[in-house]
């Protein structure tokens, strides 16, 4: 639990912090996760929930998706995947 608070409050710290180079964050619904990064999710998590994704605009206009999820067993974790599908990171 430690690990994950830790986890989501330096996701917010890094969002926060490149919010005022022009970025922006929001917490989407899981059904609003593009196709791609489901897909790439599921397939990769196959029985976890996902719990309130972020979506992060960049300056350059690029999207990343940070999701936070929760397996079966009660486990957290926190996956990043840019807007087509591709793993930036997975901290378990």
């Amino acid at each position: 639990m430690k690990k994950y608070l830790a986890i989501l409050l330096l996701t917010l710290a890094s969002c926060h912090g490149s919010a005022s180079s022009g970025s922006t964050t929001v917490t989407i619904n899981p059904n609003q996760v593009p196709t791609a990064v489901q897909g790439a999710f599921t397939s990769q998590h196959p029985y976890a929930e996902m719990t309130k994704p972020i979506q992060q605009s960049t300056v350059d206009n690029q999207k990343i998706y940070t999701i936070p999820y929760t397996r079966t067993d009660g486990s957290k974790g926190t996956a990043t995947y840019t807007s087509f599908g591709e793993l930036k990171s997975d901290q378990q």
